[in-house]
């Protein structure tokens, strides 16, 4: 509990910071090299349309050149330059090539995709982890191995998070190993207050989908009601796993107008045949259902998790490959948690947002409020659908 609350101040703080995926209610540090940054909110990474962030200064230290002009950040090293508008919400190379990571104006500086980075520039990227605490560390041939690293910096880091925390690791040790925490209440949606958020935000997306990832359950009908009341579609993903499915959810999903989508569960090892099987038995169960087949597709693990000859299987096949880039939080999150993450990431862009939501008991209310919040801000809200070019981890438009 004692970590949950201090982590709930530094959300607060930092805003629009979404912190990395750890084990339950981390901490997160970054290191250069071989040298841990001071624990703050400027430093920790920030977890962004499903990427890892981090200031540009990060790579700066490590010699990559910045410079900056009408709104555009050039980082170059090693012959290669990546260009950022976080105005437009693109970035190219030297060669046009264009990438699906833009960056982000975040607490008075600008935070760049770290994979991308460490791909174009040489660097590598590592997420380690010690006693439960997380580091994000950037290297390049010059540092230490992972495991020497964490071997010669594990007391620093230590010493760094218990500063943080404002205790010593011994007393917080002393406490936890005698006190079981009493267990959380059950927090009730739909009577938890949606808090108030910017209403005049510098940035709003140019059109967000709405993606419901997972098979439909007790919490679906409440979610196609306030579509239904608000007037929006939204696109469906559904196992290929029929035997999860509620039959009579999924015609209703068909019925009021939303697209019937499908989610893969697949890797790079994959068999495209065995894909399609999968594709092909789920079809024939929705059509039995429907009447209408389904020809959108998802990855749970993303689309840039398969190669670009499994891409070319589903796509030769007739399906078209879509990807959400932010996930809603509604999983893990109660309404309200997951209704300020979503927000505040809508006003950090201007570019296309596909939302992954889920069928929790969380998601019939956050649909609500972010339904309510579309509408206000007067942000264009589309349904995916075949003639929609897709959008994806991949950047494959095909």
């Amino acid at each position: 509990m004692r970590i949950k609350k201090i982590i709930s101040c530094v959300l607060c703080a930092a805003l629009l910071l979404t912190f990395l995926p750890a084990p339950a209610h981390a901490v997160t540090l970054t290191a250069i090299n071989d040298s841990i940054l001071p624990l703050d909110e400027s430093t920790m990474p920030a977890r962004l349309g499903g990427e890892t962030y981090v200031p540009y200064s990060v790579f700066t230290t490590l010699g990559v050149s910045a410079s900056e002009n009408d709104g555009v950040l050039d980082l170059s090293a090693n012959g290669e330059t990546l260009s950022f508008s976080t105005a437009e919400g693109y970035v190219y190379d030297q060669n046009l090539n264009s990438y699906s990571t833009p960056a982000y104006e975040m607490n008075g500086t600008v935070y760049v995709p770290v994979k991308l980075c460490c791909a174009k520039f040489g660097f590598t990227y590592s997420s380690l982890t010690l006693q439960g605490e997380n580091v994000l560390r950037v290297a390049d041939g010059s540092a230490q191995s992972d495991s020497a690293f964490i071997a010669a910096h594990t007391k620093v880091i230590e010493n760094t998070i218990d500063n943080y925390k404002g205790s010593t690791s011994e007393s917080d040790r002393s406490n936890n190993t005698n006190t079981n925490p009493a267990p959380a209440k059950p927090v009730d949606n739909d009577t938890i207050e949606i808090p108030k958020v910017e209403e005049k935000p510098a940035k709003k997306p140019v059109r967000v989908y709405l993606a419901y990832y997972g098979a439909p359950n007790e919490n679906t009908a409440a979610v196609l009601d306030n579509l239904h009341d608000a007037g929006r579609q939204a696109a469906f993903f559904l196992p290929t796993d029929t035997s999860k499915w509620d039959d009579d959810l999924v015609r209703r999903i068909a019925a009021e107008g939303h697209t019937a989508a499908f989610l893969l569960q697949a890797d790079s090892k994959t068999d495209g045949a065995d894909m399609l099987a999968d594709l092909a038995a789920a079809n024939e169960r929705l059509t039995l259902l429907t009447g209408v087949a389904a020809r959108i597709a998802a990855n749970q693990s993303g689309s840039d998790a398969l190669t670009e000859a499994q891409r070319s299987v589903l796509i030769g096949a007739g399906y078209r490959l879509w990807d959400a880039g932010l996930d809603s939080g509604d999983a893990e999150k109660n309404a309200a948690e997951a209704y300020t993450q979503t927000v505040q990431y809508f006003a950090s862009t201007s570019g296309v947002v596909v939302v992954r939501l889920h069928h929790s008991k969380a998601t019939p209310r956050l649909t609500e409020a972010l339904c309510s919040y579309i509408g206000r801000q007067g942000i264009s809200a589309g349904r995916i659908t075949y003639s929609v070019a897709p959008v994806n981890s991949a950047s494959d438009t095909r």
